[in-house]
């Protein structure tokens, strides 16, 4: 039998709506390799097992538009990634490293 993780079991580490650095790729070309994965900011959805969270990757160059609504590209349709991610790929931060990192990874060019 399959247990059910239930919303009211997060352990504390990561509660929802936290803001962090999550490991994830920012390059198609790091696709690849785990190893050169920055440390980008994001928010914890949810935890979604003992040791596993859902992260959404808040960096605007990775969002691609909703397709499924007209005006997908307006800034209320865009989709940021989403991932899922155990307490190794996750770092706790305050608001302001979180902003400062956003900013950074939005000045850095991708090409």
């Amino acid at each position: 039998m399959i247990a059910e993780y239930l919303p009211d079991d997060n352990d504390g580490r990561f509660p929802e709506d936290t803001p962090v650095l999550v490991s994830y790729p920012l390059c198609d070309n790091q696709n690849d390799d785990r190893d050169s994965w920055p440390w980008l900011p994001g928010t914890i959805l949810a935890q979604c097992g003992p040791d596993e969270w859902r992260v959404v990757v808040e960096v605007p160059a990775l969002v691609i538009p909703d397709p499924c609504v007209p005006e997908g590209d307006a800034p209320e349709n865009l989709l940021y990634p989403a991932c899922f991610r155990d307490a190794t790929e996750i770092r706790a931060v305050n608001m302001n490293v979180w902003q400062r990192t956003r900013i950074e990874v939005s000045t850095t060019d991708l090409a």
